[in-house]
């Protein structure tokens, strides 16, 4: 049987500390860019023919076997980038370098589709001074693109953490 004071001290303990993770990035990288991600790989797998177009003008379509190969490989990429946004970042809830190793990987890859889309535009000569001849679609690669490397690169550098790099009472200003 515990005494009067061994329950008052348990009473007493302190609640467990806020998640170092702010919410911001927690809801984020568990819930909608995995979104975005499924987005690709259902456009990868079953609308090729939409993806292709959304990088070129001139796309060939109906894809060719080994674009096929290239769009079905992307769509497994983005799969097992879901499952670890979904899975491992929910079981390492408080693990900050793993979710940061998990985030710069994710942005090498994002640095390396936007390096090829950039690549694509100056060799078809789209890339004038005034950008007029890069598309909606093209855009909203980008603006999606850029703005989920924001994201990323806010959380890798600590913006919205304290100076520990836990919680978000004192964030980092920007």
């Amino acid at each position: 049987m515990r005494s009067a004071s061994a329950s008052a001290s348990a009473s007493a303990s302190p609640a467990p500390s806020a998640s170092p993770i702010p919410s911001f990035y927690r809801i984020f990288f568990h819930t909608i860019d995995p979104f975005i991600a499924l987005a690709g790989v259902l456009a990868n797998i079953f609308a090729p023919a939409a993806i292709l177009k959304s990088y070129t003008p001139r796309a060939t379509v109906p894809a060719s076997t080994e674009t096929t190969v290239l769009l079905r490989s992307s769509a497994g990429y983005l799969l097992s980038t879901m499952f670890l946004q979904t899975v491992l970042l929910r079981l390492r809830p408080s693990d900050r370098t793993v979710w940061r190793c998990l985030q710069i990987s994710i942005l090498i890859q994002d640095v390396a589709i936007l390096a090829s889309l950039t690549m694509a535009l100056a060799v078809e000569h789209r890339l004038d001074s005034t950008l007029k001849l890069v598309r909606p679609e093209e855009w909203s690669n980008f603006a999606v693109l850029a703005a989920v490397g924001l994201i990323r690169s806010a959380f890798i550098l600590g913006v919205g953490m304290d100076q520990d790099g836990h919680g978000n009472e004192k964030g980092k200003k920007v």
